[in-house]
Formats: structure tokens, sequence, C-alpha cells
């Protein structure tokens, strides 16, 4: 059996279902990508069919593909050939959606290898309610295929028709001979249930009432909050590998990553460029974007781009020690209140990291200018930030120097 995932919105976590479940029958089971696909904790990047076959047969399971920046292309066709034949089950992420939850294709999406037997279309029910410039890749096709503005917001019949006029209806029409399935990844609200229900029976959904399910209170359950840990720095004020210096018994990146999994969110992702933080993600199966651009709006721009499913993200730092999970959630809690503003930890009059962007500024953070990081945004729009106190003055101290950080340990080691 081969299947290939297109469509937006939810399309990685399916297939990790998808191979876990067949992973429970016993199958050997192989996940790669026609496109690109983000690179897991353990994805195999080789391109060699013999070592990725080897580690089928050894696992029952392999992620394989040629890295691409900070993640996976496809490989080469008769590889991928090859590798099939040892397999039970070939998981295919065959269309890029920049983790938006709907899509319109372009003329060369999605990329459909002829030996697929079953293709199934995701779409993310995340989308309803934002604006179609925040819900939406390839938005040029998406306003054009809904005649509908920038600012519209989406409706569940939007959604239905960019399935299937985007997917369905012309992908059954090129491969008469493969079997086309919709899924939709949704929350635990009943009207998202009762959508995903009529869109994957393919009814017709225009006449359902999405006010009579969703209340306030419920939207504000289902914001999503995430956290992009900023690792990009080389530590050149500091000497060397300041990621990996230690503090109280752990090292910097495994404070933070300590910190952000005890504060709750949504997803989280490191970017680095760093080789041995990279292999410490993967150890612990954290989200890694790997990459060598040199400035600090490459470092936000690869960041944001992996929150796109998200309504609001924090961006952390790795060289403050004392900061606490404690300041993170008061961050939250606040943009939980009102998701319009940026929302910066302080301390008295000294103002630092981390900073919460809310969605409607992910645009701009994806674009600013080169050397520019989210503090660009805080001089742009001050009136929209609003500071958060930390517990302690101390929280906010950040280490650049050795002086800095000999400072640190002798006073709370």
């Amino acid at each position: 059996m081969i299947i290939a995932v297109v469509g937006a919105g939810g399309k990685t976590s399916l297939i990790r279902q998808y191979a876990a479940a067949y992973l429970e029958k016993g199958l050997k089971v192989f996940v790669t990508t026609s496109t690109h696909m983000m690179i897991e904790a353990d994805t195999l990047l080789t391109d060699d069919a013999d070592a990725i076959i080897r580690e089928l047969e050894e696992k029952h399971y392999v992620m394989a593909g040629i890295q691409y920046h900070e993640r996976i292309k496809a490989l080469p066709l008769d590889v991928y050939r090859k590798v099939c034949q040892h397999a039970d089950v070939v998981l295919v992420e065959a269309d890029g959606s920049k983790h938006k939850p709907v899509k319109f294709p372009n003329q060369h999406e999605p990329v459909i290898y002829d030996n697929v037997d079953e293709i199934i279309v995701v779409c993310g029910l995340h989308a309803l309610h934002k604006k179609a410039f925040e819900a939406a890749h390839r938005l040029d096709l998406v306003k054009k295929c809904l005649n509908i503005e920038d600012d519209t917001e989406i409706r569940g019949e939007h959604i239905q028709k960019l399935v299937m006029e985007g997917y369905v209806e012309p992908l059954r029409k090129k491969y008469p001979d493969k079997t086309v399935k919709i899924k939709v990844s949704h929350n635990n609200s009943d009207y998202q249930k009762a959508l995903a229900e009529l869109l994957e029976s393919e009814k017709d959904v225009s006449a359902l009432d999405e006010e009579t399910f969703i209340s306030d209170e419920q939207q504000d359950e289902q914001r999503k909050i995430g956290c992009v840990i900023m690792a990009s720095g080389l530590g050149v004020r500091f000497g060397g590998n300041k990621l990996m210096a230690e503090f109280q018994g752990k090292t910097f990146i495994q404070r933070v990553l300590d910190l952000t999994a005890s504060a709750g969110f949504a997803k989280r992702v490191v970017v680095t460029r760093n080789e041995a933080v990279r292999e410490i993600c993967r150890e612990q199966k954290v989200d890694v974007i790997f990459h060598d651009y040199p400035n600090r709006n490459d470092t936000v721009r690869l960041g944001i781009d992996f929150m796109y499913d998200t309504d609001g993200c924090m961006f952390c730092p790795c060289d403050q020690p004392l900061l606490k999970a404690e300041s993170l959630k008061r961050l939250m809690d606040a943009f939980l209140k009102d998701d319009k503003k940026i929302y910066r930890l302080s301390y008295g009059e000294k103002q630092g990291t981390p900073i919460l962007f809310g969605k409607m500024y992910f645009r701009e953070l994806d674009s600013l200018p080169e050397k520019c990081g989210g503090s660009y945004l805080i001089r742009r729009y001050p009136e929209s930030v609003d500071l958060v106190s930390a517990g302690a003055w101390e929280e906010l101290f950040d280490i650049d120097t050795q002086e800095d950080y000999n400072w640190v340990v002798q006073k709370y080691c």
C-alpha cells in the first residue's frame, strides 16, 4: 500500500498517526516525500537505497530523504522505487503548505508518484474564523477560487470548496485508478466535529450553522501558542559555544528545553546553526530547524514559518539561565486575554525577552529587514506592546560574555 498525503493543515501529523498504527500491526513502514518535508529526530538523511533498506529491515520503520537546509527533499526516483519494494506501507508527503491550514494548489502541485494507490487530501479546520491571509497558502489562488479578499474570514463552505475544486475533483479526474479520500484535522468543538464529518462525507456544508456550536469561551480555549527557541548565536563575544555552557548541572540549551516543556506550548521548534544542539533535539524528539543563514531575520523567518498553524508565537532565548516557567505562563495568560498585542517580559524599567507575538504579526515577522529581529516590530508598534512582569530582575539577565557567565555561576551555584 502506497499512500500520498496532500493538502494542508496536518499532513505530517496524519502521517505520524498512520505510521504508528501500521507499526502496531507489525508492518514495515517507509516515510518519505516527493517535494519537501521537515526533518524529524529519527530521519535518515541519505540517498543510499541499501542503507535505507537496512534501517527498514532492522526497525520496521524508516523516514528518509536528502537534506535540503532544514528539510528533506525527494529521493531519486530509482532509490524511492527500490525501497518501496521492501516496505509493506509507504507514506509520501506529496505537497507543501508552509504550515498553513488551507491551500489551493499550483499547476505543478501536488507531486504524485505513479505507483501510489491512495491519495489523502488533508485540510485544517483551525482555518475557521481566521483571515484569508493568515490561513491560506497560495493566497492569490485561494482568493481567486473563493472570490474573496485578503481579510475575508474563512468559513466552512470556503474550506469545502478549496478541498473539492482544488484537490478532490482534479485528482479523481487525473488519477481515475487511485482512491482519493478527505481527512480533516480538527479540535473537540461540536461544530468542528460536525463539519469534519460533512467534509469527509463530501456533503454540502453551506447550511451548517456554526454559531449554534461555538461560544466565545470555546474559541478562547482553542487558541494555540507556539514557541521558537532561538539557538543560532555563534557565541563570538562569549568566546565559545555558549549553548553548551553549564549552569547548575545543565547546559544552557537543556535548561531552555526543560523550561519550555513545562510551560505547556502547543508546539516548539529550536532554530540553530549548532550541530551539537541539533543532535540533542533529535535525541529528545524536539522539532529542530538546522540552517546556515547569517542574520537574525533569517532565524525569525525560519521559526515563524513553522508556526503558522498557531495563534501566537513566543520567541525564547537560550542565554537567560534564571528565567522561570512562571514568567512564560504570565506572558501566555496575558495573550489569551487579548491576542492583538505584543507581550514582552520586563522587570521595573528593564525590558527584555521572551516576547510573544499574536498571529496578526506573523507576516511581518516573516519578512523583517536584513539583520533585524522581533524588536523591529516593537519599535514600529510601541502602542501595541504590553509589558508583563517577571518574578525577579535576574530572570532578564542574559549571558553575553565570560564575565557575565562567571558572575552568575559564582552567585547562584
